[in-house]
Formats: structure tokens, sequence, C-alpha cells
């Protein structure tokens, strides 16, 4: 299979540290709106709750409210590829599944493999248990993209920003089979992290671990 060859190729060189020390940096990108969500709530067994109800939390609180590993299915449309394992278990991300994901969400275009922020997984992850996805899988529509890849995509779309998260492995565009676009959108903006972009002539949902912002809902850009 050529992803387990690239993978066997890149070798396992993922990060294997605390979620802690994950820091995004900024960038640009349209429609900023600047509000954050908090929830203060005592013990796991209050936070349980809230993750029940689907009030708001941001995904730390929800993925410490659930507990246990952090386990993700996702299928890169552009290649067919999929990853479904457990990526994080007892307070580490796990080396191997990192790597993994990192070739997975790979610039197919240029085939350039690049550093995937582990935080973009733990925001799908808390999304899932939120939606109640269990299982199910998540379609990746775009992830990491070489600058020369963004910079052409850029030439093609007034949608695509020049300096996109994306170069720097900091942005996924997602859909999920069966599901309303607009109720993805909506559990991601409900997160409190990151940018959320709608594109529904595009059908999917763009997140990133930049700052809060959001954009797409009311006018599409594609």
């Amino acid at each position: 299979m050529a992803f387990e060859r690239l993978f066997r190729r890149v070798g396992a060189t993922a990060f294997n540290s605390p979620a802690s020390s994950i820091v995004p940096s900024p960038d640009h990108n349209p429609d900023i709106t600047t509000s954050r969500r908090s929830f203060l709530g005592a013990g796991l067994g209050l936070a349980a709750a809230v993750v029940a109800t689907g009030a708001a939390m941001k995904p730390a609180e929800v993925l410490a409210a659930v507990g246990g590993p952090r386990r993700l299915s996702l299928r890169n449309m552009n290649t067919g590829e999929n990853f479904s394992s457990v990526y994080w278990r007892d307070g580490y991300y796990v080396q191997d599944s990192l790597q993994k994901l990192n070739i997975l969400l790979r610039d197919h275009r240029a085939n350039e493999v690049h550093r995937i922020d582990p935080q973009l997984f733990d925001l799908l992850t808390a999304m899932g248990q939120r939606m109640s996805l269990g299982g199910s899988e998540i379609q990746i529509v775009s992830a990491y993209r070489a600058p020369r890849t963004n910079a052409m995509r850029a030439a093609e779309s007034r949608g695509v920003a020049q300096n996109s998260f994306h170069i720097q492995g900091m942005a996924l565009d997602i859909r999920l089979p069966g599901r309303d676009l607009k109720g993805i959108y909506n559990t991601a903006v409900s997160m409190g992290e990151g940018g959320v972009g709608f594109y529904r002539r595009s059908g999917f949902v763009h997140v990133d671990t930049g700052p809060v912002r959001t954009w797409g809902a009311k006018k599409t850009r594609a």
C-alpha cells in the first residue's frame, strides 16, 4: 500500500509530547469575530453532564470530561487513504499515529509531508463527542498545502487565503457523510477555538487552530 510505504520511508519523526506544549501562531483570514465561549464547572461529573446536554465547552474540557484514549477515523478524499486508531493515550500523543496522520494529510499534489498541529485532532475528537459520531469516519477535503500549491489555489479562488493556515499544517477542510453542513459548522463554532469557515457550495467546513473567528455562514465563499 502506497500509504504504508511512504510511512516507512519517512520514518517515525512526529512529536511525542503533552498536549499543553502545542501553541498555535497567528495568521490572516476573513470576517473575523473575537467572541470566545467558556465553561466553568466543578469536577468531571458536571463536565460530563455538560457534554451530554450539548452546552458550550472548549475541546480540552470535552476531552477531559470523556477521559480515556483519543481515537479518530479519517479518510483523505483525494487519495482514498484512511486512518482509524488511537492517537493520544495516558497524557501523551502516540508518536507513530501522529506520523501516520502527517502522511495521510500531506499535500498530495506536491507529495510533501508536513507536521499537522495535534490540536486539530483534539478539536475533531471533541466535535465528534458533541455530535455523537461514535466511530464515524470524518472526510478530509483539504489538509496541508505546500506554499506553491496554496498559491495556485489562491490564484483560482478568492476563498483561498494567500497565507492560509493550511500552509502551516494548522487547518483542515472536513465533511461528514449524512450530516448537515450547517450543523457541523455550528458545532465547530461552539467549541470556541480557532477559525471556522462555512463553504456551502464546495460542501465542506474549514477548521483551524489560529485565532478565534468565523466566516461564510451568511455569505458563501467558495
